[in-house]
C-alpha cells in the first residue's frame, strides 16, 4: 500500500512547483484493483484506490491553476512483474506463461493482457494537449475486463 501511495503522493507534491508554472499535467497509474477487488491482494487494492482519490484532490486544489491530474486503471499488462504473478497458474494447469495469461484473458473482451506501450499510450494521451480539458478523471485501460458482468458467465458457454 505505501509504495503505490506513498510514493505517487510525495513525487506529486515534489512536482506541483513545476506544474504550477508550466500548467502541467499529472497520470498517476492505478489498476483495475481499483475499481474491482481481487483475491488476498487487499493492501494492493486500498492503495490503487486511493490513487483515484489523489488524482481527484489534486484536480479539483490544483486545477485552478492550470494543473490536469488524472489516472490510469490498466487491466493485465505484460511485464516482469505480472510475468511473476502468473507462476502460480503456471504451477497448478501445467500452463505456460503464454497459457497463464490466456487463462486470465479468457473473460476479457479482447481478450489479452495489454502492451506497455499500449498503457505508455494512454498516459501520454492524458499528458497531453489533446486532453486539455480532461481532469479528474479515471480512464480504463483494459481490454474491456470491467464491462463483464461475471455472474453471466456460465451463460457464455450455453
Amino acid at each position: 500500500m505505501h509504495a503505490n501511495l506513498d510514493t505517487a503522493f510525495v513525487s506529486a507534491r515534489a512536482c506541483l512547483p513545476d506544474l504550477i508554472a508550466q500548467r502541467g499535467s499529472i497520470v498517476l497509474v492505478a489498476s483495475i484493483a481499483a475499481l474491482a477487488a481481487g483475491p488476498g491482494v487487499c493492501g494492493y487494492t486500498v492503495g490503487k484506490h486511493a490513487l483515484l482519490g489523489l488524482a481527484r484532490s489534486l484536480a479539483r486544489d490544483y486545477g485552478p491553476h492550470g494543473v490536469r491530474a488524472n489516472a490510469v486503471c490498466p487491466g493485465w499488462v505484460r511485464t516482469p512483474m505480472a510475468d511473476a504473478e502468473m507462476t502460480p497458474l503456471m504451477s497448478a494447469y501445467g500452463d505456460t506463461l503464454d497459457g497463464a495469461y490466456a487463462r486470465v484473458s479468457a473473460d476479457v473482451p479482447l481478450r489479452r493482457a495489454a502492451d506497455p506501450d499500449e498503457i505508455a499510450a494512454v498516459c501520454a494521451f492524458l499528458a497531453s494537449p489533446d486532453a486539455s480539458f480532461v481532469t479528474g478523471a479515471t480512464l480504463v485501460a483494459d481490454g474491456g475486463a470491467m464491462v463483464v458482468d461475471v455472474p453471466t458467465l456460465a451463460f457464455d458457454k450455453l
